[in-house]
């Protein structure tokens, strides 16, 4: 916590890296991946292709869905919400460019930690 205060008040003052959440759309994602990679975002876009998955290999309920703005971005949830096709959401998480959840690969993803709505 102090560290995080520290950053704050002398920003330039050591490693803010952790502090940091880059807003950015799907296709800023999708153009960059390199540079997203690993980074905790915030994508703001419309919900298409909703699926609720249940099953051993992610040893708890899961949904993935796209993210579009023009282009779209997969995300990864690790809960069920209470989401719709077509809802305007943003997606605070990590993106990765590969990465295997069970039996599922996923490609430019991101490994959603909240989901809120927008208006």
């Amino acid at each position: 916590m102090i560290h995080a205060l520290t950053c704050l008040l002398f920003p330039l003052f050591g490693s803010c890296a952790p502090f940091i959440e880059y807003a950015a759309s799907p296709g800023a994602l999708i153009a960059d991946p390199v540079y997203y990679y690993g980074r905790p975002v915030i994508v703001t876009g419309n919900v298409a292709r909703l699926r609720q998955l249940r099953g051993a290999s992610f040893g708890t309920l899961a949904e993935t869905f796209y993210l579009c703005n023009g282009r779209c971005v997969q995300v990864f949830m690790r809960e069920h919400t209470a989401m719709y096709e077509g809802e305007r959401v943003s997606v605070r998480g990590f993106f990765s460019v590969n990465q295997r959840v069970g039996k599922l690969l996923l490609h430019n993803d991101i490994d959603a930690a909240e989901i809120f709505p927008r208006v």
